[in-house]
C-alpha cells in the first residue's frame, strides 16, 4: 500500500443551526447561541465555546452547506474512496431538511433542495466528464425501524429477510437488500422518491412530520478503464438521515410513538457509546461495541473504518432546548476525535493479476538469462494440476466419513439436493411447455400455409405458361416490327405492335415479380418445417432429460429412505445403551451414598479440628485488629476531608437539579405569558378590523373603544416587561446550570480519590448518607401517612359535628316556629274573645248575646314512650299540649306547657249567639287572670272588620317572616350536610 492509503484522517463535523420557528417565537423563546464571524466557532451562554470544521448560522443556504462541506467528499468518491454524510441532532432540528429526505422532482430548481438531490446532480455531471472510463451506478435505500431493517425499494407486500454479514475483504454487507442499477439522474431520483414515500413518519408535540426511523441511502460507484477492463475501482457513498433524539416530556408521545422514541434513543445511545470508545484517547485499543445496535453495525466502516466521514450536527437555537443543544454539541465534539483509515478501493483480483504479470515478466527475464535451466510454464502448470487433483481426492476422502457420521448434515444435503433437482425439473417443465406451445403454433401456421402453397404452385405454373406465351408473342412482334421497318406502308400497324410490345413487357415484369414472391414464401415454409423438426428433436431431448431427472430424484429418495431406516435402527440401539447407562447410574448412586456416610463421619472429625483452628485464628485476628486501629488513627483526617468534599458535591448536584426544576417552571411561565400576549394582540387586531355593516359611532362609543385599546396596550407592555424579566432569569439559570454541568468538572470529579483507603472511606460516607436519607424518607413517609390518617379522622369528625349541628339547628328552628304559632294562636284567642264575648249596652234591647262555646278536649290524652315530638302523639295530633292525666313520661315529654296554652289549644270558636256552658268552662279549671269574661258592647261592623283585618295582617306578616327565616336556614352553611333524621 502507498502512504496515501495508510494515512489517518479525523471525522469532519459541520454544525448547522436552524432559525427560530413560529411556535418558539410565539412562546417567547430567545436565541442561546452566539456565532463568531469568520471563525468555525459557536458560543453557548456567556463563555462556553465549541469549535468545529464548519459552522453554519441560521442564515446559511443549502447550496453553501453543500459546496463547503459535502462537495470535497465527492471528489474522493471518484478517486475510489468511500464516503459518508451523517445528519445527527434533536428531533425537529432540521436533519431531514438538510439531507433532502422529503425531496420530490417538483422541487428540482428550488433553493431549499437538500444534500442528497445535489449529490445526485453532481455525480452525473462528473460522469459526463469521464470519457476514459466506464461508470456503473447502483442505489439502495433502507431504514432501521424498531431495530428492524426494512428495504424501502422493495415494492412487494412480502417483506424480504435482510441480514448483516461481515466480509474480511469487502467489509459490512447487507444480504437480501435490493440494489437497483441506474443510468441517469431521473432514475436515481425516482428511487429516492420511492424510498421517501415508504419511510415511517409520525407526528409529535415537537414536530408535525417527525422521522421515526434511521434511513441510509447508499450510492455504489464502479469505475472501469476502457483500455484495461481488469482495472476496477469500487466506492460507496452513504447518506444517513438519523432519527432525532427526543424526550417524552416534550414530545408527549404515547403508545406506538413512545415505543418508537425508546427504540430511537436506544440506537443513538449505542452510537454515542461507539463514538466515546473511538474518540476517547484513554480508551484507545479497548473494545468498541459495534454489535450493540444494527445502526452502529451498519456504520462500522464510517466510524473508525474505511471512509471519509462528515457529520452534520443540527441544533435548535431556542433557549428552551438548551440542554439538548449542549448534548448535541458535546456529541459532535467527541465525533471529531475519531480517526478513520480510508483506503483506495481497488479490486484485489485486478491488483493481484497486475502483480503476477509483473512477476511473470521478471521471471521471463531471469529465465532468459539462465538458458539451459529453463522450465516451461506448461510443465509447471501440469505438475501443479496433478498436485491439485491429488489434494482434492484426499479432501473428498476425508470429508465423506464426517458427512456420513453427521445425520443433520446428510439430511440437509439431501434436502438441498432434492430442492435443487425439483427446481431444475420445474424450469425444465416450463421450457418444455414453452417449446411445445411454440411447435404447436408453428404446426398450425404450416397447416394454414399448405393450401396456400398448393395454390401458389398452381399459380406459378400458370404464370410460367403465361410468361412463355407472352415471350413468344414478344418475339413475333419484334420480327414483325423489323419487317415493318422495311415496308413504309405498314407504319400504323407497326405503331400498334410497338404499344402491344410495351404492354407485354410490363406484364412479363409483373409476373416475374409475383413469381419471386411466391418462391420466397416457399422457402419460408421450408425453413419453418426445418425449425419444427429441430424443436421436436429438442422436445424429445428435454423429455428424456426430465425422465432421467425424475429417475434420479426417485433414486435419491430411495437412498434417503434406506439411510433414514438405518439411522432409526441406530437410534433404537442408542436408546438400549441409554437404559443400560441409567442402570449403571443407579448402581453408582448407591455406592455414592455409602461413600457419603463415610465422608460425613470424617467431616464431623474435621469440624472438631476446624474449631480448634478457628480458635487459633481468632487470636490472630485480634492482633490484626489492633494493627488496623493504629492505621485508622492516621486515616481520620482523610475521612473528614473526603466527607466534606462529598457533601459539597452532593449539595452542588442537588442545587443543580433544583435550578433545572425552577428553569422548567420559568419556561412554562414565559410560554403562558407569550400566549396571553398573543391573545391580547388578537383582541387588538379584532378591534381594529372594520365592522361588516357601516354605521356611525357615537362619541361615547369612540371614547370607550379608545380606553379599551389603551388598557390592552398597557397590559401587553406589562406582560412584555414581565416576559423579558423571565427571559433574563432563564438565561441566568441556564448559565448556572452550564457552569455546574461542566464536562471537565464531571470528568475530574473523582480525580481527588487516588487511594483505596480514600475510596473505601468515600463509599462508607455515601452508604451512611444513603441510609440516613432512606431512614429520614421512611420517617417522613410514616409521618405523612399518620397526618393523612389524622386529617381523615378530623374530616370525619367535622362532618359528623356538622350533621349534628344541622339537625339541632333544624330542631331549634322548628321549635321556634311552633312556639310562635302558639303565641299567635293565643293572641288571636284573646282578641277574638274580647271582641265576641263583650256585650255592648247599645245592643242590649235586642236580647241577643253571642254564645261562646269552648269545646272541651280535656278527655284526649296520650301514652307515648318517647318525647311526644311527632303526630304519633295523640295530644300533638289534636293540637293540644300534654297534661297531668297523660300516661307519657313527663320528664322526657316536650309537649308540656302552662295552662294558658292549654286553654288556647283546646278552644275554638263558633258563630255568635252560641254561649259556652258554665260546666264546660268549669271543667277547664281556673283561667288565668288576664282571661276574664266581661260584658262589653258589641262593636259595629266597621270596627269589627277593621280589627279583623289588623289581626289577619299582623298574623300573615309574622308567618311570612318566619317562612323567610326557614328558607334562609335551608340555604345556610350547614345545608350541604345530610341532616340526621330521628327514627321512631
Amino acid at each position: 500500500m502507498t502512504k496515501e492509503d495508510e494515512k489517518v484522517i479525523p471525522v469532519r463535523v459541520a454544525l448547522r443551526c436552524r432559525p427560530l420557528v413560529s411556535k418558539e417565537i410565539n412562546e417567547g423563546c430567545q436565541c442561546c447561541l452566539t456565532f463568531v464571524p469568520g471563525e468555525p466557532q459557536v458560543i453557548v451562554g456567556n463563555d462556553k465555546a465549541f469549535t468545529y470544521d464548519y459552522v453554519f448560522d441560521p442564515t446559511a443556504e443549502q447550496e453553501e452547506v453543500f459546496n463547503t462541506a459535502v462537495s470535497p467528499l465527492l471528489s474522493g468518491l471518484f478517486r475510489g474512496y468511500n464516503a459518508t454524510v451523517l445528519a445527527y441532532g434533536q428531533t425537529g432540528s432540521g436533519k431531514t431538511f438538510s439531507m433532502g429526505g422529503t425531496y420530490t422532482s417538483d422541487q428540482e430548481n428550488k433553493s431549499t433542495v437538500g444534500v442528497i438531490p445535489r449529490v445526485i446532480r453532481r455525480i452525473f455531471q462528473e460522469k459526463s466528464r469521464c470519457a476514459d472510463c466506464e461508470l456503473l451506478l447502483a442505489v439502495s435505500y433502507l431504514e432501521i425501524y424498531n431495530e428492524e431493517i426494512l428495504d424501502l425499494l422493495y415494492t412487494s407486500k412480502d417483506k424480504p429477510i435482510i441480514s448483516i454479514r461481515e466480509d474480511p475483504k469487502d467489509g459490512i454487507k447487507i444480504v437480501g437488500l435490493t440494489e437497483k442499477e441506474v443510468f441517469n439522474a431521473h432514475e436515481m431520483v425516482g428511487c429516492l422518491e420511492l424510498g421517501n414515500s415508504a419511510r415511517t413518519v409520525g407526528s409529535t408535540a415537537m414536530n408535525a412530520a417527525s422521522s421515526r426511523s434511521h434511513a441510509i441511502f447508499t450510492i455504489s460507484l464502479e469505475q472501469r478503464r476502457k483500455g484495461d477492463k481488469s482495472d476496477v475501482m469500487v466506492s460507496k457513498l452513504h447518506l444517513v438521515d438519523l432519527a432525532g433524539s427526543e424526550r417524552q416530556k416534550k414530545t408527549k408521545a404515547e403508545g406506538d410513538r413512545l415505543k418508537e422514541g425508546i427504540s430511537i434513543n436506544r440506537g443513538l445511545l449505542c452510537l454515542g457509546n461507539v463514538i466515546s470508545a473511538l474518540g476517547d484517547e484513554s480508551k484507545k485499543g479497548t473494545f468498541v461495541p459495534y454489535r450493540d445496535s444494527k445502526l452502529t453495525r451498519l456504520l462500522q466502516d464510517s466510524l473508525g473504518g474505511n471512509s471519509h466521514t462528515l457529520m452534520i450536527a443540527c441544533v435548535s437555537p431556542a433557549d428552551s432546548n438548551i440542554e439538548e443543544t449542549i448534548n448535541t454539541l458535546r456529541y459532535a465534539d467527541r465525533a471529531r476525535k475519531i480517526k478513520n483509515k480510508p483506503v483506495l478501493n481497488v479490486d484485489p483480483r485486478a491488483v493481484e493479476m497486475k502483480r503476477l504479470r509483473q512477476q511473470v515478466l521478471s521471471l521471463f527475464g531471469v529465465l532468459g538469462l539462465l538458458g539451459p535451466f529453463q522450465i516451461t510454464i506448461e510443465q509447471a502448470n501440469e505438475k501443479l494440476q496433478s498436485n491439485l487433483k491429488e489434494l482434492r481426492q484426499h479432501a473428498e476422502v476425508c470429508a465423506d466419513p464426517q458427512a456420513k457420521d453427521s445425520p443433520e448434515a446428510y439430511t440437509a444435503q439431501h434436502a438441498l439436493r432434492q430442492a435443487q433437482m425439483s427446481k431444475e425439473l420445474i424450469e425444465l417443465n416450463k421450457v418444455l411447455a414453452l417449446k411445445e406451445a411454440f411447435v404447436k403454433k408453428m404446426c398450425q401456421n404450416d397447416n394454414h400455409l399448405e393450401p396456400m402453397q398448393t395454390e401458389y404452385q398452381e399459380n406459378i405454373q400458370s404464370l410460367q405458361a403465361s410468361v412463355g406465351s407472352l415471350q413468344k408473342e414478344k418475339e413475333d412482334l419484334i420480327q414483325a416490327l423489323q419487317s415493318a421497318k422495311k415496308d413504309t406502308n405498314q407504319a400504323k400497324l407497326s405503331e400498334q405492335r410497338r404499344k402491344r410490345l410495351q404492354e407485354l413487357e410490363g406484364q412479363i415484369t409483373e409476373l416475374k415479380k409475383k413469381l419471386q414472391d411466391q418462391s420466397k414464401l416457399l422457402k419460408l415454409k421450408e425453413s419453418s418445417v426445418r425449425n419444427v423438426s429441430k424443436l421436436n428433436q429438442e422436445i424429445q431431448a428435454m423429455k428424456s432429460q426430465r425422465v432421467q431427472l425424475m429417475r434420479q430424484m426417485k433414486e435419491d429418495s430411495e437412498k434417503f429412505r434406506l439411510w433414514k431406516q438405518k439411522k432409526d435402527k441406530e437410534v433404537l440401539q442408542l436408546k438400549e445403551k441409554d437404559r443400560k447407562r441409567q442402570y449403571e447410574m443407579l448402581k453408582l448412586e448407591r455406592d455414592f451414598q455409602k461413600q457419603a456416610s463415610v465422608l460425613r463421619r470424617k467431616t464431623e472429625e474435621a469440624a472438631a479440628a476446624n474449631k480448634r483452628l478457628k480458635d487459633a485464628l481468632q487470636k490472630r485476628s485480634e492482633v490484626a485488629e489492633k494493627r488496623k486501629e493504629v492505621q485508622n488513627r492516621g486515616a481520620e483526617g482523610v475521612s473528614s476531608r473526603i466527607k466534606i468534599w462529598l457533601l459539597n458535591e452532593v449539595e452542588v448536584l442537588v442545587s443543580t437539579e433544583e435550578a433545572r426544576r425552577h428553569l422548567q417552571d420559568l419556561l412554562e411561565d414565559r410560554k403562558m405569558l407569550a400566549e396571553e400576549i398573543s391573545q391580547l394582540r388578537e383582541q387588538m387586531d379584532a378591534g381594529e378590523r372594520p365592522v361588516a355593516k357601516r354605521r356611525t359611532l357615537t362619541i361615547s362609543e369612540l371614547e370607550g373603544q379608545g380606553k379599551l385599546e389603551a388598557s390592552i396596550s398597557k397590559q401587553v407592555e406589562s406582560l412584555e416587561t414581565e416576559m423579558g424579566l423571565r427571559s433574563a432569569q432563564i438565561a441566568d439559570l441556564q448559565q448556572k446550570v452550564l457552569d455546574a454541568d461542566n464536562e471537565g468538572r464531571i470528568k475530574q470529579r473523582w480525580d481527588s480519590i487516588t487511594t483505596i483507603i480514600e475510596a473505601k472511606s468515600a463509599l462508607k460516607i455515601l452508604m451512611a448518607e444513603v441510609v440516613a436519607s432512606k431512614v429520614a424518607s421512611a420517617k417522613l413517609e410514616s409521618e405523612l401517612k399518620q397526618e393523612k390518617a389524622n386529617l381523615l379522622d378530623m374530616q370525619k369528625i367535622l362532618c359528623d359535628e356538622r350533621k349534628l349541628m344541622s339537625s339541632m339547628d333544624m330542631e331549634h328552628q322548628s321549635q321556634l316556629v311552633e312556639m310562635e304559632q302558639r303565641h299567635q294562636e293565643k293572641v288571636c284567642f284573646h282578641k277574638k274573645l274580647f271582641i265576641y264575648v263583650t256585650l255592648d249596652h247599645k245592643t242590649s234591647h235586642k236580647g241577643q248575646f253571642f254564645k261562646i262555646i269552648i269545646i272541651n278536649k280535656l278527655s284526649i290524652h296520650c301514652a307515648c314512650r318517647g318525647h311526644c315530638v311527632n303526630k304519633l302523639c295523640r295530644c300533638r295530633k289534636g293540637k293540644i299540649t300534654c297534661r297531668e292525666n297523660c300516661l307519657c313520661d313527663h320528664e322526657k315529654c316536650r309537649n308540656m306547657d302552662n295552662r294558658s296554652n292549654v286553654v288556647s289549644r283546646i278552644c275554638s270558636f263558633k258563630e255568635p249567639g252560641v254561649v259556652c256552658l258554665p260546666s264546660e268552662i268549669g271543667d277547664m279549671g281556673h283561667l288565668p287572670a288576664d282571661l276574664k269574661l266581661e260584658k262589653k258592647p258589641v262593636p259595629t261592623d266597621n270596627e269589627s272588620d277593621s280589627d279583623d283585618s289588623e289581626v289577619m295582617n299582623s298574623t300573615c306578616s309574622f308567618l311570612r317572616s318566619k317562612k323567610r327565616g326557614l328558607n334562609n336556614f335551608k340555604n345556610s352553611f350547614f345545608s350541604g350536610c345530610t341532616p340526621i333524621r330521628e327514627e321512631h
